[in-house]
């Protein structure tokens, strides 16, 4: 379940806000893998849960799914707490860079640096 977990993080691009409401992003892979999981793996992660009062005269379909979904949180949680420590920020999205001839650097063949003068003249 964790490297399927990993998967889901790591083929994402997300953004600060995902990051910043980790308790939303958790929930929405949580739901995200919960429907993509077979009834087996489902089971096979819940099987040792001891059950407790919480869950009589409820349907076991019920106490299943909270099962799951309150493992799988658990499971999603971690490891994006974990993946976080070694996370590094890339704002890498918005190059604010200055091109060479706006620097001072040499004119554009094409264009003079007195373009608007030879304008008026055409």
């Amino acid at each position: 379940m964790n490297d399927i977990i990993k998967q889901k993080v790591l083929a994402r691009n997300w953004t600060f806000n995902e990051i910043a409401e980790l308790k939303n992003t958790i929930e929405t892979l949580s739901l995200e893998i919960y429907g993509e999981m077979k009834l087996i793996e489902r089971f096979d992660l819940v099987r040792e849960i001891r059950m407790n009062e919480h869950f009589v005269g409820h349907a076991f379909e019920d106490v299943m799914r909270e099962s799951v979904m309150a493992t799988l949180k658990a499971d999603v949680a971690g490891i994006i707490r974990e993946m976080l420590d070694d996370a590094t920020v890339n704002f890498g999205g918005n190059k604010n860079e200055i091109s060479e001839r706006s620097m001072g650097g040499k004119p554009h063949k094409e264009r003079t640096a007195d373009e608007k003068n030879d304008s008026k003249k055409q």
